[in-house]
């Protein structure tokens, strides 16, 4: 018993650190399957990860991994977004800043997006504007509702369109 109050005071810590409050589970702690909800300050930073796995965030982070397969995620916005993993899908109802995606199979959608780093395959993003982009992959997709400067492809089948 005395372990599991060590291990609750020590989460409790992590917590207040971070700006962040994850009931059921634990900043950057890994979890499959079910929901989950964040709440995020605005300086703090937050590690999604698992499987499966639906993660509502509250706020606005600082900052946002994903690590992890299969993981629906719904934030407000972030100053920074990185993806590492496959088969995420990524939903912002506001703005995004840089967002960086290092795997595949990866699905944003924001209103903004300041920034888009890719280096992998099969990754579709849309938001109704995009500032830069550099890709460097196979078959990745960017539709924006502008025409996003500067952009850099390498790579086959990966495009950059205006709907």
């Amino acid at each position: 018993m005395r372990a599991h109050a060590g291990a609750l005071i020590g989460l409790s810590g992590v917590f207040m650190l971070t700006g962040c409050v994850m009931p059921g589970g634990a900043p950057g702690g890994h979890m499959d399957g079910g929901s989950t909800q964040v709440s995020c300050a605005e300086s703090s930073s937050v590690t999604l990860d698992g499987r499966g796995t639906r993660y509502d965030v509250d706020g606005d982070c600082a900052e946002v991994v994903v690590r992890g397969e299969d993981l629906t995620v719904r934030l407000a916005g972030s100053t920074s977004l990185s993806i590492e993993g496959r088969d995420n899908d990524i939903e912002s109802g506001a703005g995004l800043g840089a967002v960086t995606i290092r795997g595949d199979d990866n699905n944003v959608e924001a209103r903004t997006i300041a920034s888009i780093t890719i280096a992998g395959n099969d990754n579709d993003i849309e938001a109704a504007t995009v500032g830069s982009v550099e890709i460097a992959g196979d078959d990745n997709g960017v539709e924006a509702g502008n025409d996003p400067q500067p952009v850099r492809l390498s790579g086959e089948g990966n495009t950059v369109e205006r709907r």
